[in-house]
């Protein structure tokens, strides 16, 4: 096997003034059939190409100490091949994207064919792509506020680099790249590094394209435009305003290729989840394609010049609904298609309620939207954050063990959170992340993770390469124990939850008091590092006693023997769904009052209820006891969404709702799948 870090070769750029978008390519021969070895990086974005077709884009989302490169590998007929590269680099510090973490312009390819060297700067030729832009968000919708994921782009037709892609394209007037650092390998490198992206190897497949028939579109101008038998809109347009708006037939996160003919003046496509009415609130969701998208979406914009024009944007769009407002001088045809872009999750197992078919639904719904929430990773939503977050992440990786099988994408997603630590011990809340944020009880819900992945591959691997991380952010808790025996506060954004009444999501309602919810999570995480610690060849037994202190602090200043229900915090009449099924979960409560915590979740209006992300643990509660019809009932929660038009679960349960697709409520795909096979397991007793 080759290695291709040995290989000669260095980061390059365009020489002279940086432009966004950069265009690179390479000519080469081969005189017989042949194996192509390649090693890719970019700041900040790369796509990849041989001979005009797409190997794969990236790099995978990390951070400059852990900067990724993809590895291709390709048997290749003799003849004459070309390999090029799209470069994209964010160079305005308030536009990049929050998940990404950058430098400087650069491209690096180390490779050889056949005995051919293809690594960069030599004998590569690049230019500047001038048709190419990012959009600054004033100009991209109407909002007052930006979003954290990649800015939407322009493109100016007729200016683009015609056919550049093809390997008889005439390159001589095309500069040369300036070679300007040694790739840095840490394995490798014993001295200062030669240049800041350390680099390894992603451990994640490409993300998959799988093609999208457009279910419904509705001309609102003259012309024609119709649904072809393809899926693809297809159609012509004389001068004049036009607004076309398109139903996907269902949320999806996708990529569009946007190709026309002649035609002069502009178009402006936007995105959105969801239809707004004059008014700007949200229209039903449904087949019926009522009220438009308006300001209400973010847009990418394209210019006509009376040429051909062929444009995809670099990074995927997300929403349901696709609206083209046109202001034409002259007419022109035009075909625009849509591909589902995500992460290549399969699902592998099947889930059957026909005396309840809701429930497929609701377990299909919650299937589609883990997949609209990973990519390069696991995010929160597609359309506004597009952020890891470990608590919306503990729940995204185990639907994807016990649906999918695939361990890749939360192996990658703990090494990262591994990787965010802090001096204090804590991970940040969310990672890959160029703008920090600690949530010191998220770092909890990390250690439940190492602990879910060796629950489904018995590796234990992912232990030993995270103990010190465990230990760290335990030893970061226990050192605010006070003299009570409870974990007092801990200070920064204590968010549990988004509930009526708690301050910024916290459960003290602002109040600097213990919180019990952080006490039990602590409590959970002491169980099972005493377990973790001996496949890590340490001395767990100082967690047992740690979790028993804290749990008998819990049941003594923390549980209301006149209510019976645990209190939110010491001291305090404040009560919630939150904490009294995470006594049941984290083991504070035993025997009958297990019984009396789940009929007062279910059943006692002072509790604060639970959103659809925290229900999760709930589920978790009455699946664990055994009850079914209290199981049913929460997941008619999930089945009102679906009355409402929804195609992905949200972030809230109403329609004014912020996202329409967020993974951290596609939970009860996890639970059905475990109810299932709990209950097979009883049958077979």
């Amino acid at each position: 096997m080759v290695d291709l870090r040995m290989l000669p070769g260095t980061w390059c750029r365009i020489p002279g003034m940086q432009t966004e978008y950069s265009l690179f390519r390479r000519r080469f021969h081969l005189d017989a059939s042949a194996v192509l070895h390649l090693l890719v990086s970019a700041d900040s974005r790369y796509n990849l190409y041989l001979d005009g077709r797409l190997l794969g884009r990236g790099p995978v989302r990390g951070d400059l100490e852990h900067y990724h490169y993809e590895r291709y590998e390709q048997e290749i007929p003799p003849g004459d091949h070309l390999l090029c590269a799209e470069v994209l680099f964010w160079n305005d510090g308030l536009q990049i994207p929050w998940s990404e973490v950058h430098f400087s312009p650069a491209f690096l390819l180390l490779g050889e064919c056949g005995g051919v060297a293809l690594s960069t700067p030599a004998h590569w030729k690049c230019l500047g792509d001038p048709s190419r832009s990012t959009l600054s968000w004033r100009d991209a919708w109407k909002r007052a506020s930006v979003t954290p994921i990649a800015p939407m782009e322009a493109f100016a037709a007729g200016t683009e680099i015609d056919r550049w892609k093809e390997p008889a394209f005439d390159d001589s007037s095309w500069q040369i790249p300036v070679g300007i650092a040694l790739p840095c390998f840490p394995e490798l490198c014993r001295a200062d590094p030669p240049s800041r992206w350390k680099l390894r190897e992603s451990e994640i497949p490409q993300m998959c394209a799988e093609p999208i028939r457009i279910a419904a579109a509705r001309n609102g101008g003259r012309g024609t435009v119709r649904i072809s038998s393809s899926g693809s809109l297809k159609g012509s347009l004389p001068a004049g305003s036009h607004t076309v708006l398109l139903d996907l037939g269902r949320y999806y996160t996708h990529l569009f290729r946007f190709r026309a003919s002649g035609g002069r003046g502009n178009v402006r496509i936007a995105y959105a989840e969801a239809l707004f009415l004059s008014d700007n609130k949200c229209a039903d969701r449904g087949p019926v394609l009522c009220g438009r998208i308006g300001e209400n979406g973010y847009a990418d914009r394209i210019t006509f010049d009376g040429t051909e024009t062929d444009f995809s944007p670099f990074w995927y769009r997300s929403g349901r609904y696709v609206e083209l407002e046109f202001a034409l001088e002259e007419g022109l045809a035009l075909e625009l298609s849509f591909a589902f872009l995500a992460y290549p999750l399969k699902c592998r197992v099947e889930f059957h309620a026909p005396e309840d078919p809701v429930l497929e639904r609701i377990f299909e719904t919650a299937w589609h939207t883990a997949r609209c929430c990973a990519h390069e990773h696991y995010e929160d939503c597609p359309y506004w954050e597009q952020m890891q977050y470990v608590g919306d992440t503990r729940i995204q990786a185990l639907i994807s063990y016990i649906g999918s099988g695939d361990g890749r994408l939360g192996r990658q997603a703990i090494r990262q959170f591994d990787e965010s630590r802090i001096g204090s011990g804590l991970t940040m809340s969310r990672y890959p992340s160029n703008f920090r944020q600690i949530i010191p009880g998220f770092s909890l819900f990390w250690i439940m993770m190492i602990d879910d992945y060796y629950s489904f591959f018995q590796d234990a691997k992912v232990i030993c390469e995270h103990w010190n991380g465990v230990r760290d952010v335990l030893e970061f808790f226990e050192n605010h124990r006070e003299a009570s025996g409870l974990i007092g506060p801990v200070g920064g954004w204590n968010f549990s939850d988004w509930v009526p009444g708690w301050t910024d999501g916290k459960s003290n309602r602002g109040e600097e008091l213990p919180e019990t919810l952080l006490n039990l999570l602590y409590a959970e995480c002491c169980r099972l590092a005493e377990s973790l610690a001996v496949l890590a060849g340490a001395d767990g037994r100082v967690y047992g006693g740690r979790r028993k202190r804290v749990l008998e602090a819990v049941n003594r200043f923390c549980y209301s023997a006149e209510e019976h229900l645990y209190t939110d915090v010491p001291g305090r009449p404040w009560y919630s769904q939150h904490v009294n099924a995470w006594a049941v979960l984290a083991g504070a409560a035993e025997g009958k009052r297990t019984e009396e915590l789940a009929d007062a979740v279910m059943n006692d209006s002072r509790l604060s209820p639970c959103s659809l992300y925290f229900s999760f643990y709930l589920l978790e509660m009455m699946r664990r006891l055994g009850r079914r019809t209290e199981f049913r009932k929460l997941l008619s929660r999930w089945e009102a969404i679906l009355e409402q038009g929804y195609t992905t679960f949200p972030e809230c349960p109403w329609p004014e709702t912020r996202s329409d697709c967020h993974a951290w409520s596609a939970g009860p795909f996890y639970h059905l799948l475990k109810f299932q096979l709990q209950q097979k397991k009883e049958e077979k007793k």
